[in-house]
């Protein structure tokens, strides 16, 4: 197994578990990287084994919040650790240290089929600095207040929609609250803009089929959950492209 398939799979384990702070613990992990130390020092425990210790990297400011649960996370890192007489090693410590890490190592990818919404919700109260919503159809309240809230804490929130009757009679204005451009696409055939994706942060965007309207809780719809700031450069592209009216 190696390093980046041992850090997925101890993130999957906290995922499938109970954690009451489950959510704040993927947060934290999926901004830290795992590497093992190979010693060439007797474990003294069972014949010509080794001692490795397992490293996992925090940014500065994730470093103090993760340590409040490494306690917990140890335990799982023990539960993974492959314990059988052909693997030479044997795991002597886990050990949690600041350090940076690289973009490049923050990536993960859900898919998601039931409970959309409240993926989607779990995503925007994480924002810090950015949302960048293109919708083709956006009428959903609840969504609504969430993106109201982060703007109220400084998040930067900026929409693009369709230009559609169905978003002009929307319980809400958006133009009262965010920075929001209508779409109108126009070609020799009545075209919308159907896109369907949010960018957090410039690091995570959540795409897929679901519309953001209540409709889109009782259809059959999925999202996926990209946490690579490659892809979402991608998707940031798209959205400049759009809301600048590059397919006027």
């Amino acid at each position: 197994m190696t390093e980046k398939e041992f850090h997925s799979l101890l993130l999957e384990m906290i995922k499938r578990g109970n954690h009451p702070q489950k959510t704040k613990i993927i947060e934290l992990l999926s901004r830290s990287s795992l590497s093992c130390d190979k010693t060439e020092i007797f474990t003294r425990r069972k014949w010509n084994h080794f001692q490795e210790y397992i490293y996992l990297t925090f940014e500065p400011g994730d470093l103090t919040e993760a340590l409040q649960f490494k306690d917990y996370i140890s335990k799982l890192i023990s539960q993974i650790y492959p314990v059988n007489d052909d693997y030479e090693y044997e795991l002597f410590g886990v050990e949690f240290k600041p350090g940076r890490v690289s973009e490049s190592e923050f990536t993960s990818q859900e898919s998601h089929f039931d409970d959309i919404q409240n993926q989607i919700l779990e995503e925007i109260r994480k924002a810090k600095y950015t949302i960048w919503v293109a919708m083709a159809w956006f009428t959903n309240k609840i969504l609504y207040d969430a993106l109201v809230e982060r703007k109220k804490r400084g998040v930067n929130v900026q929409i693009v929609i369709d230009d559609n009757d169905r978003n002009t009679d929307a319980p809400f204005r958006l133009e009262d609250e965010f920075e929001t451009y209508r779409i109108n696409i126009q070609s020799y055939y009545k075209n919308i803009m159907h896109d369907k994706f949010c960018i957090i942060d410039l690091a995570t965007v959540v795409h897929g089929t679901f519309n953001w309207t209540n409709a889109a809780n009782y259809n059959r719809e999925t999202i996926s959950i990209d946490k690579n700031s490659v892809t979402a450069r991608t998707f940031a592209d798209e959205f400049i492209k759009l809301k600048t009216r590059v397919y006027g």
